[in-house]
């Protein structure tokens, strides 16, 4: 199974250039599912999600999605309050936790947006509770859960790590092996997170922005994740504003095993 992960779209403040490159690139991959984990705009508006409508309209395969930080309003303080993900249903997808199961694998999808947490984000002890449920009766099957915020970050990273996380990593690797799609911090991250000493049930897979002038420092990027049994290999695809063309930058490839997720060198 070939997985395409976009994140981090951001119209609004998107590249125009890069979107006929994005979408040629990920045709020509031909990902079974695109899977988009969330911040689709900048700022909530009507014309930054009729943009996002646009763009995902054009998508020549099946796609998921997950709503991101960005994707609920900010300075509308009632509409944050009363119907925070209002424009996000009515724009995107109505359903902002989308889980598919077939043959190869089963995706999970979380809504981590807080109305009042605008950055840090929030895991529920809910999501919790169901993500372990389907870790531990997918047999064998790889579970693969899509959230905008990631659940670990690297030391250098300043903003905070959501609400929740630490909890949830725990609970899951007792649970057995998984897979975390994020974005959130535009920028690349694919490794094991170790939660207990004995273990790495956790490969965690962060991509940066499909398309934001926001880079900090990175280019713009997506994955290609393919499933082969107990593996997975992630390919990021990056583009620059000079090639406006996205090609292969790096690859990753894991096995999962009794003991968690080892990297094939």
């Amino acid at each position: 199974m070939r997985l395409a992960l976009l994140t981090d779209l951001h119209f609004g403040r998107a590249q125009p250039d890069l979107v006929p490159p994005l979408l040629d690139s990920i045709t020509a991959a031909s990902p079974d599912l695109i899977v988009i984990a969330g911040d689709f705009v900048q700022r909530a508006r009507a014309s930054q999600f009729r943009d996002a409508r646009a763009f995902v309209d054009r998508l020549q395969h099946p796609w998921i999605a997950v709503p991101g930080n960005h994707d609920i309003p900010l300075f509308n303080v009632i509409a944050r309050a009363l119907a925070p993900r209002a424009a996000y249903r009515r724009w995107i997808a109505p359903d902002p936790e989308p889980m598919i199961e077939t043959a190869d694998a089963v995706i999970v999808g979380l809504d981590t947006t807080h109305r009042w947490s605008h950055q840090r984000g929030l895991i529920r002890q809910g999501q919790i509770d169901r993500v372990g449920k389907v870790i531990r009766t997918a047999q064998d099957k790889p579970v693969i859960i899509m959230a905008h915020h990631p659940f670990h970050h690297r030391p250098e990273v300043e903003k905070k790590v959501m609400k929740g996380a630490a909890d949830a990593l725990t609970y899951w690797a007792a649970c057995g092996p998984h897979v975390i799609l994020s974005g959130h911090l535009h920028t690349w991250t694919v490794e094991p997170f170790v939660a207990q000493k004995s273990d790495a049930m956790t490969l965690q897979i962060h991509c940066g922005t499909g398309l934001s002038t926001r880079l900090r420092g990175e280019a713009n990027e997506y994955a290609i994740i393919d499933l082969d049994g107990d593996q997975i290999t992630a390919q990021r695809m990056t583009a620059t504003a000079d090639t406006l063309r996205f090609v292969p930058e790096s690859r990753h490839s894991y096995r999962q095993t009794t003991t968690g997720w080892h990297e094939l060198l």
